[in-house]
């Protein structure tokens, strides 16, 4: 298996068959909130005590307020956050199925549930190939009204309110469509997992 030291990306071949996995699969700019303040463990922790105060609230509407109703939030909420983290606010991952022997590729969305999203005849893909996007700050007053809060708080976020440059990954398909793959701001990697597809692609390229 090839991929990054990180895991942004996996790759999986044989002769026939190459699996592309990632979680990195849109170059969207997202939320003017950084990762660094709100992201899926936090939402995690979140869900998990309110779980734990609704059971806990249920506990003591039956038995009165004792120690075990503190027993019963302290265990949900320890409990619950690995719970919602795994599976309710798991990472999306995209798996694309390259598979030279079908003709064909498969892509698919994984989240809680795997569904199919599309399906590329291989004969369809004419190159493979890397873009270049820079995103920019688009409220940079908010940027700097949640650097300030950040600094009071004695938290810095690296990478904050920074214009991003991505590279993508794509497909591009017959009639002048394409397809993202992998969008990511280090250019060696995108380059690697490039070269792998199009390497595995060349006898139908």
């Amino acid at each position: 298996m090839n991929g990054t030291p990180d895991g942004k990306y996996s790759i999986q071949k044989t002769e026939n068959i190459l699996i592309f996995k990632t979680a990195y699969f849109t170059a969207d700019k997202g939320s003017v909130l950084h990762s660094g303040i709100y992201n899926k463990e936090f939402t995690s922790v979140l869900a998990a005590s309110v779980t734990a105060g609704l059971a806990s609230l249920a506990f003591i509407m039956i038995s009165g307020r004792t120690i075990f109703s503190y027993i019963v939030f302290i265990l949900i909420s320890i409990a619950g956050f690995p719970v919602f983290r795994r599976f309710v606010f798991k990472d999306r991952c995209m798996e694309t199925i390259f598979d030279n022997s079908a003709g064909r590729a498969e892509i698919y969305l994984q989240g809680i549930i795997k569904k199919k999203k599309d399906i590329i005849p291989i004969k369809d893909i004419v190159n493979v190939i890397i873009e270049r996007k820079k995103t920019e700050v688009e409220n940079p007053d908010g940027t700097e009204f949640v650097k300030k809060i950040s600094l009071q708080h004695g938290t810095v976020i690296p990478g904050f309110g920074e214009e991003i440059e991505l590279f993508m990954l794509k497909l591009v398909l017959t009639g002048g469509n394409d397809r993202l793959l992998y969008a990511d701001s280090n250019m060696q990697d995108v380059m690697k997992a490039h070269d792998e597809i199009k390497g595995f692609l060349k006898i139908s390229l």
